[in-house]
């Protein structure tokens, strides 16, 4: 018997990167593409080994029986396909952020992966990256003094752009749980802004504070509510003794630090050796097979939308709202059904 863990993909646009590196793997062997395009999906297979195509998930789950599920289509089916592909018998779903698209839909989802042993691991890749590993070192170091204060900014809306900052925060803060959350959102709809994004309602821009157990606060911008002059996925964490920048995606220098040396200076960080896809997939493989924690796990990213979703409720509510949320409902939609927006 072979020992590789057989692979698919659904999704081929967003999950083209996810298929060229599962089958550069020896650990996987990626037998099988699925997108509603099939020439999309025999594009991609042209240039990862030629695996099986589908245009039906259901099929290929069923005929394939893979070991390990990559869901990679529009946020609104994520939880849906996720727990297709639990019910069909995998053992690792890889499942592109964010994991639902409700808290509910989230939480059923963590626990069936739980209950099942089946490794569930989300895609919020930039835990693994070099230049956020160095982040927390810095941080952890005690250069920067007591860590007060997070803040982060990037354009788009909170669950396609801001589960990354929020889960970003979660890794920088070895993931301290969040407990209180005080948030407000706009929404303002224009004939280039539909309020519609990847199969669900979105806002046009946010704003929150997020208080974290320890004392430390963040401060989240979104959209039109973040900065003009902000790169996608600006950070600053503030210490009593200095202050770190990470000014975007692709900045150069990629990373500041203002400390007590003096201003603002670059810090040196080391260049990727290769796709963060392939050191995904490998720490997924084992968690399959021993159990070992994954950096981007279902837990974590559970706890990440649980905090993005007492943004939405607190702007509902007018209210800060502390967590555990008992919300599970999307709190935007309600808002859209009050007549809010």
């Amino acid at each position: 018997m072979s020992t590789q863990l057989k692979a698919v993909v659904v999704g081929c646009n967003m999950g083209k990167n996810q298929a060229f590196a599962l089958a550069q793997l020896p650990e996987y062997e990626l037998a099988a593409l699925c997108d509603l395009q099939e020439s999309t999906a025999r594009r991609i297979a042209d240039g990862s080994g030629n695996p099986a195509v589908y245009t039906d998930f259901a099929a290929m789950l069923r005929e394939v029986r893979p070991d390990v599920a990559v869901i990679a289509t529009p946020n609104g089916s994520h939880a849906a396909l996720s727990l297709l592909a639990a019910e069909a018998g995998v053992r690792g779903i890889y499942c592109e952020k964010p994991m639902a698209i409700n808290l509910g839909d989230a939480r059923r989802l963590a626990r069936v992966c739980e209950e099942r042993g089946i490794a569930l691991v989300v895609g919020h890749q930039r835990r693994m990256t070099a230049v956020y590993r160095t982040m927390r070192d810095i941080m952890d170091s005690g250069a920067l003094g007591d860590i007060q204060l997070i803040r982060g900014m990037c354009a788009g809306d909170l669950l396609s752009d801001g589960t990354h900052l929020i889960d970003s925060m979660l890794y920088l803060l070895q993931d301290a749980p969040v407990r209180r959350v005080t948030g407000q959102v706009n929404r303002s709809l224009t004939p280039a802004f539909t309020g519609k994004r990847y199969g669900h309602d979105v806002e046009s821009g946010a704003m929150a504070v997020l208080e974290f157990e320890g004392g430390v606060r963040g401060e989240l911008f979104t959209g039109e509510c973040r900065m003009p002059d902000s790169g996608y996925q600006d950070i600053e964490i503030i210490g009593s003794k200095g202050r770190l920048r990470r000014r975007g995606d692709g900045s150069q220098p990629p990373l500041l630090v203002a400390d007590e040396r003096g201003g603002w200076r670059p810090v040196p960080v080391a260049e990727e050796r290769e796709s963060i896809f392939l050191d995904a997939f490998r720490a997924m493989a084992a968690s399959i097979r021993g159990g070992t924690p994954h950096p981007m796990s279902g837990a974590s990213a559970l706890a990440g939308l649980e905090a993005l979703m007492a943004i939405f409720e607190s702007a509902r509510r007018h209210a800060p709202m502390t967590l555990p949320l008992a919300e599970e409902r999307f709190p935007l939609e309600a808002m859209i059904d009050e007549g809010r927006f």
